[in-house]
């Protein structure tokens, strides 16, 4: 896998999932292989973390400013600083319709319930509204905070695969530093 820093050209959150792939341009029918987060957002500088298993290439679109191949390991007992922007969404049982889950409290149920597999303790948890001219508004949760493992291989997947929905608009991606 590799994780990379990556400068984007672009505000809008649809436009920056067009620029994300635009870094893999040998495998355009391929599946989504890569996950990425906004980190910063400074006069219109975006500065982006991607995560993907295989190695990006600078685009028209977009830049990358540094890459380097890790490899996971984890394990179970051992504690980890956490930090993912999610989009908490719930259906609505009898409509099978999806909401956004807008109250705190829920939203700390739902990422608890989504890292099965470790104890979580959330120490910030910041809520903003994404902006796409695809489509409306999305409610994107950021929460950091420690986590223990206690089912290794749970916690391995979510890194891989991501949380929750949006991840093609820049949400899902775990990012998790040993602790101490």
């Amino acid at each position: 896998m590799y994780i990379s820093v990556v400068a984007l050209k672009t505000m809008d959150s649809y436009e920056q999932h067009q620029a994300i792939w635009s870094l893999f341009p040998d495998t355009p029918d391929r599946k989504r292989d890569h996950l990425f987060r906004i980190e910063s957002n400074n006069n219109g500088n975006i500065i982006a973390l991607l995560q993907s298993s295989t190695e990006p290439k600078n685009s028209e679109q977009a830049e990358i400013l540094q890459s380097k191949p890790f490899e996971l390991k984890l394990l179970a007992g051992q504690y980890y600083k956490f930090k993912i922007a999610a989009n908490p969404t719930k259906k609505l049982s009898k409509q099978k319709k999806v909401i956004e889950i807008k109250d705190e409290a829920e939203q700390v149920q739902w990422l608890q319930r989504k890292l099965d597999g470790a104890n979580v303790t959330i120490t910030a948890i910041e809520s903003k509204l994404v902006d796409s001219k695809k489509s409306f508004k999305s409610r994107f949760v950021t929460f950091e905070g420690v986590l223990q493992i206690t089912d290794a291989d749970k916690i391995y997947r979510a890194v891989i695969m991501g949380i929750g929905r949006k991840k093609h608009a820049g949400a899902g991606l775990l990012s998790l530093a040993k602790n101490g």
